[in-house]
């Protein structure tokens, strides 16, 4: 049967390779603080003084311990918010860190803290809001240089950046020259990928930290840059039907965020609403195991720390998930496939991270089988495709072997770069994977059981 045209435009999209390294953080801490944090707001006014600005205790080294502690790779922070107070000494306002009591006014927050994740491996991203109610030029086109301004400072003196968060704004009040912040990133940080307000990376649309049943990470062009919101939030966006009419489609992976608190900064009153640990597992499947990346706020406290409670927090859910993935049962396990599409690409290659399976393009349905060469206590199976040849699993199936038949244990549609299957507790030797339906082929670069 000939592949439909629209199908092989799908299937010709790929991933940048700063996409595929984003991707592969898989778990990143944002950090709001800033202003709010020490007048106990969530968004508040732009007319707050610099003098509330004076954390008396505060450590990078403690917050990216924190994070690390965590399992997480990388962290982004809220440089501006939206109230405009900057925590770097910023030339362009006076409205930052430079009029603070902190540090007598020499501090800079963002240099101290992406020094320290420099320092221990985590990866450093910038949140900088477009809007910005202190600047007397908002709303008028001087704004736009005097933002590119200031993200030129972000950009430039700060290291490397992996992520650039700008914050939606629909109210209309400021014309942004999107086209010429993404150009200014593109020179100063040509590896970091501009988030949610942007061409590289999309919010799925809900801060649960859960992804859709089918989250695909092609999609319509439409959705890219400053796409109204409505437009994120819709149930289904890569479907044959959602892309079949599109003009242009794209590689525009998801994003999935959830607060540890029920506000993005610190409020003490809302210390026994701290997210339970339960919750904030289930997320990480349902983010990180549902194709796409896990971003998880933390909101240090008005001294300059993380509070102890949210630092336990944070230390259990690392210990939880390292447990929840301790020992893979296919290691030195058998793999079986029905039809490969060559000998680089045969089930040999699974979980090699050398090569990676590729079904032949003849066989309408693949199956692959493990036989983990011994019962084991399992409860998921963890799948991925070769996201680089892009994402083209559609339906897929898993069996476990009991009582001399096959009992189906799972129904799933997307893998993409990750799919944790979550199934009831059982005693297993053999899995089966069968795909049921591609975009024209199936790669599978991991089957995994625990």
């Amino acid at each position: 049967m000939a592949v439909k045209s629209y199908i092989k435009k799908a299937n010709a999209v790929v991933p940048s390779k700063a996409q595929l390294d984003f991707m592969d953080t898989e778990f990143i801490a944002f950090i709001h603080y800033g202003m709010n944090t020490f007048t106990n707001n969530e968004w508040g006014s732009g007319r707050e003084p610099e003098k509330y600005f004076k954390p008396a205790d505060f450590s990078a080294k403690q917050w990216v311990k924190g994070i690390k502690s965590a399992g997480m790779k990388g962290l982004v922070l809220t440089c501006k918010f939206s109230d405009g107070f900057c925590l770097w000494p910023s030339a362009y306002t006076e409205h930052s860190v430079k009029n603070s009591p902190w540090r007598d006014g020499e501090g800079d927050m963002v240099k101290e803290l992406s020094e320290e994740c420099r320092k221990e491996g985590i990866k450093f991203g910038i949140y900088i809001s477009p809007y910005d109610m202190f600047e007397p030029t908002f709303g008028t086109e001087k704004y736009n240089d005097f933002f590119v301004a200031q993200l030129t400072e972000l950009c430039t003196n700060y290291g490397d950046i992996f992520c650039v968060w700008f914050e939606r704004d629909e109210s209309g009040k400021q014309k942004y020259d999107w086209d010429r912040y993404y150009k200014t990133i593109r020179e100063l940080q040509p590896d970091a990928m501009i988030c949610n307000c942007g061409p590289d990376i999309r919010w799925c649309g809900n801060h649960s930290g859960i992804g859709r049943a089918s989250e695909w990470s092609v999609v319509p062009k439409e959705l890219i840059n400053d796409a109204p919101a409505a437009l994120l939030v819709q149930p289904d966006l890569g479907s044959r039907k959602k892309i079949k009419k599109a003009k242009e489609l794209v590689w525009y992976p998801a994003i999935m965020d959830m607060k540890m608190r029920p506000g993005w900064f610190f409020h003490d009153h809302e210390t026994p609403n701290l997210k339970v640990l339960s919750t904030a597992v289930m997320s990480y499947f349902k983010s990180v195991g549902n194709n796409g990346t896990f971003i998880l706020n933390v909101s240090p406290s008005h001294s300059g720390r993380i509070d102890k409670r949210d630092l336990e927090q944070l230390i259990t859910l690392g210990a939880q998930l390292e447990l929840e993935f301790k020992q893979n049962f296919t290691e030195g396990a058998e793999f079986k496939a029905n039809a490969c599409s060559d000998e680089l690409h045969s089930e040999k290659f699974i979980n090699s991270g050398k090569s990676y399976f590729k079904s032949s393009p003849n066989s309408r349905k693949t199956v692959i089988t493990v036989d983990m060469k011994e019962v084991h206590s399992i409860d998921k199976i963890v799948l991925a495709e070769n996201i680089a040849t892009g994402q083209q699993i559609e339906k897929f199936s898993l069996y476990y072997y009991y009582n001399k038949r096959w009992h189906k244990i799972f129904k799933g549609t997307t893998i993409g770069r990750k799919k944790i299957c979550l199934v009831h507790p059982m005693e297993a030797r053999r899995i089966k994977l069968v795909i049921e339906k591609t975009r024209e082929f199936a790669t599978i670069s991991e089957f995994k059981v625990y």
